[in-house]
């Protein structure tokens, strides 16, 4: 083997085993701005998730990681194309389950149709609701489930979740789709009129992590939910 072939071979695996050693307190946190899972406040990273993610950490004796907030399309690209990075609350579908690792449940995700309260729309099957206007989060889970099915119904993208409630007050539009969590605090406002889903809302992991951090990253989360403090958490943040 030439001197040339024998650094490179070393160099590949001194990087292999770099791989495989990083662990989850050398990896990088993602997030997004949704209320009350994770969001800024006074330019700090809070909410349900983020504590959540303190409490394994504590349990694991390790200090709680640094959380990045960014734009939801930002952070889920930066989980497909670079290692060593997490993103959550991710909803995992049957989409994505393949291209990521996963650690679950951090909560219950379902995705609905809304109406206005005095909405007198009956949805039983989405084929009820093929000839009607429906707002839609660009790139969170709902519109991948509607975009990926037969559906055939005029999806109106929206930027925010105050835009789809714009356009649904003005009846610009017959219905909004969004995740059951999306309302918290406008629930007055709105009726669900059909369940599309119901996922978990989960730690993504590019596949780069190993089994064995995976792996103790999930018995802490598990360990975590069996807790008192756990209990107070979920209170803190939906009762």
């Amino acid at each position: 083997m030439s001197v040339f072939r024998l650094t490179v071979f070393i160099v590949s695996l001194l990087c292999c085993g770099q791989l495989s050693a990083r662990t989850l307190e050398q990896l990088d946190y993602y997030s997004e701005e949704f209320f009350p899972y994770n969001y800024l406040e006074d330019g700090k990273a809070v909410g349900f998730s983020v504590e959540l993610l303190a409490l394994i950490f504590a349990q694991l004796e390790s200090p709680a990681p640094k959380v990045k907030i960014v734009p939801w399309t930002r952070g889920y690209a930066t989980l497909q194309h670079q290692a060593f990075t997490v993103l959550f609350s991710t909803i995992k579908t049957q989409p994505r389950i393949d291209k990521f690792e996963w650690a679950c449940p951090i909560n219950i995700s379902r995705g609905k149709l809304y109406g206005l309260t005095d909405s007198e729309l009956e949805i039983t099957s989405l084929k009820d609701a093929e000839n009607l206007k429906i707002a839609i989060m660009k790139g969170q889970a709902i519109d991948g489930f509607l975009t990926r099915s037969d559906f055939t119904a005029e999806l109106i993208p929206v930027k925010s979740v105050e835009q789809a409630f714009k356009l649904l007050a003005l009846r610009r539009v017959d219905l909004i789709a969004l995740t059951e969590q999306s309302l918290e605090g406008h629930q007055s406002s709105f009726k669900p009129l059909y369940t599309l889903f119901e996922n978990d809302y989960c730690f993504a992991f590019n596949r780069s992590i190993s089994q064995q951090q995976l792996t103790r990253f999930q018995h802490a989360l598990a360990q975590v939910r069996e807790s008192e403090a756990f209990q107070q958490l979920y209170q803190k943040y939906f009762y």
